[in-house]
């Protein structure tokens, strides 16, 4: 049932139905005071999940490289390219924010020419944390039929470091081959 007031020049009509000024003002106060809390919080959260996802890139392709190397009894190589889009994309030094290759590495260690590709990987996002991997894993990583990894700097073990502003991550590949993820420091 509606409710009606008395306008005594017109007569009875129906009550209005809408929100004050105040009640307009108040609530668009709130709703300013949340998003203030809520938008930097959900930067936050995009920025983790960026590095995550990328992190999660990495790792899977670096252990599809050690998995394929012992199942086919070959090494297995990773490497960091600089056009993953390009026709035959190639070994690059110091490149692995553009994206990297997984290959059979039948011809020259770390040399993808001629080399069966397994998985090309380019960056999920233009905003793409940067991959920054120690002296030992600056162009490639290779994995041995025995799942043992072996870097171009010649040691078995290594780390990369994913960062986008203050979020970090640290993909670490221990002697045997074996990975293991931690939060990092970005430089």
């Amino acid at each position: 049932m509606e409710k009606y007031q008395n306008n005594s020049s017109i007569g009875w009509e129906p009550r209005g139905r809408g929100f004050t000024l105040i009640e307009l003002v108040v609530t668009l106060a709130v709703l300013a005071i949340v998003l203030a809390i809520a938008i930097p919080s959900f930067q936050d959260f995009l920025r983790r999940n960026r590095v995550a996802a990328e992190t999660n890139n990495l790792t899977s392709a670096l252990a599809l490289a050690r998995s394929e190397a012992v199942k086919l009894a070959q090494r297995v190589t990773v490497c960091g390219v600089a056009d993953p889009s390009a026709e035959t994309p190639a070994c690059a030094d110091d490149s692995w924010s553009s994206g990297w290759i997984v290959f059979v590495d039948t011809g020259d260690v770390g040399d993808a020419t001629g080399d069966t590709i397994l998985r090309v990987q380019q960056p999920n996002a233009a905003d793409a944390p940067d991959i920054t991997p120690d002296d030992n894993f600056s162009t490639y990583i290779s994995y041995l039929p025995s799942g043992v990894s072996l870097g171009d700097g010649g040691a078995a073990s290594g780390t990369f470091g994913l960062c986008i502003d203050s979020e970090s991550r640290e993909v670490d590949v221990g002697p045997t081959g074996r990975i293991s993820i931690s939060n990092g420091a970005c430089p």
